[in-house]
């Protein structure tokens, strides 16, 4: 090693695990900047930041790549094509790597397509258990979160204590401090979660005093996923996040697979992230997210539920969608209530994958957006 690649700063040899950081990026070049350099800040020494720049349709490639350079090393930056990357990167690139401290280095996956939050997440997973240095957990991050920084070190302390397999953390907003839960709890999970407008349930907030709680799922704004979880879903079903589903829906179906393959899925309630509902999804009148979760529950119900329950499953399922479009309709979204049917269609005609309409209508939600003021309703 040459002096000004030890002052650059070598990792010293530590006993605590590398952690690979994923923050996919569609679009949102600022909030992911901000998301990175709140990661720079953590305290917990091993972890690689990476960055997949998931086809955006505006200049978030040349933004975040210009981000990279102006703030890194050349040789703490690397960049990869998704080929490359879901082979485990380039050798000399990753040997240059490990010689920089975690805060001054970073990877950027270009997908040079949308490949759906699932899709990105799998050429992550695939690099980060391919490369030379394999991960020992991948933390999974929204592009518009705030980490503090300690998150980290609670995060692999409170998987060392309780060998759980994933874990969540507390989601706080940053607007006003305010704490939420970071997944499901209670009992009977699964009626909760397919039957809530019949079964209320109360969010679960989190006991601070308590190192971890076990919940059914971890929300997927931030959880960190060990290796052996990972590879136990990849060699038992073929596949790590179903593709198919292409973003919402992950959480339950991870959590439920992972549960029959005898892992756990815990809250570190010490462990804090910042990040406002809705936001990196374009808001909760998107047709984005109205589509995806309508069609996707309806796959997620066949492959999670007894066959029993299923008749009313989709009897609700359909009376209730169909009462929400009514309602967007009547509150002049329409959009909001096309996308609502259109996933219930879709959901029982079998289409998966990439919606046909997704490009498009993030475009005229986008042109759109500036006129609707948080009720909904169009503004002048």
């Amino acid at each position: 090693m040459s002096p000004q690649e030890h002052q650059l700063g070598q990792n010293p040899a530590t006993a605590e695990p590398l952690v690979v950081i994923c923050i996919l990026n569609w679009n949102g070049w600022r909030d992911t900047i901000k998301c990175v350099e709140s990661i720079r800040a953590l305290l917990y020494p091993n972890y690689l930041a990476v960055v997949v720049e998931n086809g955006s349709l505006n200049e978030s490639l040349e933004k975040l790549r210009a981000w990279g350079k102006d703030h890194l090393s050349e040789r703490a930056f690397v960049e990869y094509g998704r080929g490359q990357a879901v082979a485990g990167g380039d050798a000399t690139s990753e040997a240059c790597l490990a010689k920089f401290p975690s805060s001054q280095r970073m990877v950027l996956i270009n997908t040079q397509e949308n490949l759906g939050f699932n899709g990105g997440c799998n050429a992550v997973f695939r690099y980060a258990l391919m490369r030379p240095e394999p991960a020992e957990y991948v933390f999974l991050l929204n592009n518009d979160a705030i980490v503090a920084p300690d998150c980290l070190s609670h995060i692999v302390a409170t998987d060392h204590r309780c060998q759980a397999g994933i874990v969540g953390t507390v989601i706080g907003d940053p607007e006003n401090g305010e704490i939420a839960s970071g997944g499901n709890r209670g009992n009977f999970p699964l009626l909760r979660e397919f039957f809530w407008p019949l079964i209320t349930w109360k969010m679960a907030f989190p006991d601070r005093e308590k190192e971890f709680e076990h919940f059914f799922y971890a929300f997927g704004t931030a959880r960190a996923m060990r290796k052996n979880v990972l590879e136990a879903l990849y060699n038992s079903d073929g596949y790590y996040f179903d593709e198919a589903a292409f973003i919402y829906g992950d959480e339950i179906d991870v959590g439920e697979r992972a549960r029959k393959k005898g892992f756990m899925t815990v809250i570190a309630n010490r462990a804090l992230v910042y990040h406002r509902r809705g936001s990196s999804s374009g808001g909760l009148y998107n047709p984005i997210v109205n589509y995806y979760p309508t069609r996707n529950r309806i796959r997620e119900a066949r492959a999670i539920l007894p066959w029993y329950l299923l008749p009313a499953f989709h009897t609700l399922h359909i009376s209730w969608n169909a009462a929400r479009a009514l309602n967007n309709l009547r509150r002049g979204r329409r959009q909001s209530a096309l996308a609502i049917l259109r996933g219930l269609i879709d959901g029982y005609r079998g289409v998966t994958g990439k919606w046909s309409r997704h490009d498009e209508e993030v475009l005229v939600w986008a042109e759109g957006k500036k006129s609707i003021n948080h009720s909904g309703a169009r503004t002048r």
